[in-house]
């Protein structure tokens, strides 16, 4: 199993046997390798599961040589490989393996053994085998590679391999294709700990500037978990929060066409990773022709606007279109005003185009409900936003704003369709 040398990353004691790979002299058995393809393959964790328990209640009697790992019946093979193999040598390296070869039952003297793998694992597969005789990767295995071969060689259960693969992505230098794949490594390998954690540092250094326009086509390719890493590894200034909302909007318009999905993935996912001065207190309704959307902004939040400052909500959605609210401080001659203003942003797949009336009201007091400040009829094209005005003075004086220290608004957007 896996030497001493496993910690160095170079390779570990396998006895040296590169001369008897696919060796028909040196081997005893032929492996026969059935290519499918990977959409037809279930999922290696729970391959792996299934295998294990079925190890740890039969003491590996009920593995079947002909459908080893990832056969399924009716499955359509894209093509069949064979290699000549030592099953002692396999069995050395490999538990699943060694298990296969002595099981006890009349498959583990046939000659012949199968197993079924993803196209897309067929490089690590191969790869793993070539490991098994000769305790060696090859040096210029780019990051990519080595996260298949860790991955197939955790479905294998070649130890030995699983830890010089992760010494080697911890070691080498990433890149933002393998720092996302080993996102996704399962815990139970072996350094999965370890090399995730210099994957998220990578992601979080190489996008640390990530608002800028440096990355942003590499940026949209990322998946979800690499977006979370960027996220919560990087200090986000308030300053930055609108441009964050727009930066988040047009990664889930690309990432996730359903709306609904992609509403789910924002709420839940994203946007309780971004700091947050104005909040939502109802649900947020998606691609309803309409919607009415409460929010509250605390006095000493309002006070902080003064003279130049702004607040900016999560985005909302109203048929397909996404909207934010903006609360400032405006300079009019010298004059401040407390402003509030809808703003439409980047027009999203599906959006529906047509007439937009807008509400915007304050609960007020005595009455302490919503009374209406502004109504304002536009068209879809039209990207200025719309909002309101009041005196700074009357605003901050005027307690009859503040209820239980918080201004609460209300916004209604009714889209009209285009017949």
């Amino acid at each position: 199993m896996a030497g001493d040398d496993a910690s160095t990353g170079t390779e570990v004691d396998a006895g040296g046997f590169e001369f008897a790979f696919d060796n028909e002299a040196f081997s005893d058995r032929v492996l026969r390798i059935e290519i499918v393809g990977s959409h037809d393959a279930p999922a290696s964790g729970a391959s792996r599961k299934r295998r294990r328990e079925d190890a740890d209640g039969d003491d590996g009697k009920d593995i079947d040589s002909s459908c080893t790992v990832m056969a399924l019946m009716g499955t359509p093979v894209l093509r069949v490989n064979t290699i000549h193999i030592s099953s002692a040598i396999l069995a050395a390296q490999s538990t699943f393996f060694l298990k296969l070869f002595s099981n006890g039952m009349k498959e583990s003297d046939q000659r012949h053994a199968t197993v079924t793998i993803a196209d897309s694992e067929e490089k690590a597969f191969i790869e793993l085998l070539r490991f098994m005789y000769s305790g060696k990767l090859t040096p210029t295995t780019e990051p990519t590679l080595l996260v298949d071969i860790l991955m197939a060689a955790d479905k294998f259960e070649v130890v030995s391999c699983m830890k010089l693969c992760g010494q080697r992505l911890i070691d080498q230098p990433m890149t933002p294709e393998s720092a996302v794949r080993c996102l996704d490594i399962p815990r139970s390998i072996s350094m999965a700990s370890a090399v995730k954690e210099v994957a998220k540092t990578f992601l979080a250094e190489r996008y640390k500037e990530f608002l800028s326009t440096k990355f942003q086509d590499e940026l949209m390719r990322i998946p979800l978990a690499g977006i979370q890493v960027i996220l919560s590894r990087n200090r986000l200034g308030i300053e930055s929060e609108g441009s964050i909302y727009d930066f988040l909007l047009r990664w889930a318009c690309l990432q996730y066409p359903n709306s609904e999905q992609r509403h789910k993935i924002l709420s839940s996912r994203l946007l309780p990773l971004v700091p947050r001065t104005l909040s939502m207190t109802d649900a947020v309704l998606i691609d309803h022709p309409s919607c009415i959307i409460n929010f509250t902004i605390k006095r000493e939040k309002c006070l902080g606007l003064f003279p130049s400052g702004v607040l900016r909500s999560q985005p909302f959605h109203c048929a397909g279109r996404g909207f934010c609210l903006l609360a400032d401080c405006k300079m009019i001659e010298q004059v401040p005003f407390f402003a509030i203003l809808v703003k439409m942003l980047e027009e999203d797949r599906g959006a529906a185009s047509g007439a937009i009336d807008y509400i915007i009201g304050f609960k007020t007091r005595p009455s302490l409900k919503f009374s209406t400040k502004h109504c304002r009829a536009t068209t879809s094209n039209i990207r200025r936003g719309v909002g309101c005005m009041i005196p700074w003075s009357k605003f901050i004086a005027d307690d009859s704003h503040f209820i239980d220290g918080k201004v609460h608004l209300r916004v209604q957007v009714k889209i009209t369709p285009e017949p």
